[in-house]
């Protein structure tokens, strides 16, 4: 004959086993994305491509627009400068 104060310790014990195991993994799904979140933030910063420009270069397109009397439509700056001059031909 089995020991009923046996059974139900076993499974008081299973019960409380299965549900820290289903916690410790839910605490790594938790830990995952939030990893996750940080590799991409990183992958995304890695992607932006910040172009400063130098003062000396600053100064070489002040002199090249004032030569060739360029004019910068309003609201633009450096950047609308090189993506319609390519060659940067204020370098030569």
């Amino acid at each position: 004959m089995s020991n009923p104060f046996t059974a139900k310790v076993e499974s008081y014990i299973g019960a409380v086993f299965i549900s820290l195991l289903a916690a410790f993994f839910i605490g790594l799904i938790f830990i995952s994305l939030k990893n996750l979140q940080s590799d991409t933030e990183v992958l995304n910063a890695q992607e932006v491509k910040v172009k400063t420009i130098s003062g000396t270069e600053r100064a070489l397109i002040k002199t090249w627009l004032n030569e060739n009397e360029i004019q910068i439509p309003e609201g633009k700056g450096y950047k609308y400068l090189i993506q319609q001059y390519p060659s940067k031909p204020w370098i030569r």
